[in-house]
């Protein structure tokens, strides 16, 4: 279901606003998101939507434009969600641009975010695989990801980094498919 929304550039500008807001930008957003559909457990927007609002569970009232904030951002969940499990190839992540310079430090807090929000014990199977996660290229985006890549040489990060815009999408996708295939598991168990 689509819901009134913005377009992803002016959502971007309202919430990063002035920088005081305690608001994220939308490519922190998307990391954010993309950890929260692909991860290993479902959590509810009541978890991961307070932390893009400066930790407040938003009640926009309708027709206004803190509505069509909020859709925007349910939209590209369900957006995401959509895509992983339906059309795979049409997915890509949104990065920041700069002049023609991808920035991806902030899709990767994002990311970085929606793991430390899920149960730890889920995610530590996968961001601890050797000899090297599937996620690798999203945890090399991330200073504190990055350290759980003990078995990964400095130059082999330094160039993992390097090239994470190319191949965080399909790291995404990877994680979809492990991670569902262990939710089936856990749901036929219970």
């Amino acid at each position: 279901m689509t819901r009134p929304a913005l377009p992803y550039d002016e959502l971007d500008e309202i919430l990063r606003g002035d920088g005081r807001s305690g608001y994220v930008g939308l490519s922190a957003i998307d990391g954010l998101i993309a950890a929260v559909v692909a991860g290993p457990r479902v959590l509810p927007s009541t978890t991961w939507l307070p932390p893009i609002f400066g930790n407040k569970m938003p009640r926009p009232v309708a027709g206004s434009v803190d509505e069509r904030v909020v859709n925007t951002v349910l939209n590209r969940h369900d957006e995401v969600e959509y895509l992983l499990s339906n059309a795979p190839g049409d997915y890509g992540p949104i990065f920041m641009n700069d002049n023609g310079r991808v920035h991806v430090d902030d899709w990767g807090m994002g990311f970085a975010l929606g793991v430390g929000m899920a149960d730890p014990d889920a995610w530590l199977p996968i961001l601890m695989a050797q000899p090297r996660s599937v996620i690798a290229p999203i945890m090399v985006i991330n200073p504190n990801l990055s350290r759980m890549l003990m078995r990964v040489g400095v130059e082999e990060r330094r160039k993992l980094r390097a090239q994470a815009h190319r191949h965080i999408g399909s790291a995404v996708l990877q994680l979809y498919t492990i991670t569902r295939a262990t939710r089936a598991e856990a749901g036929a168990r219970n």
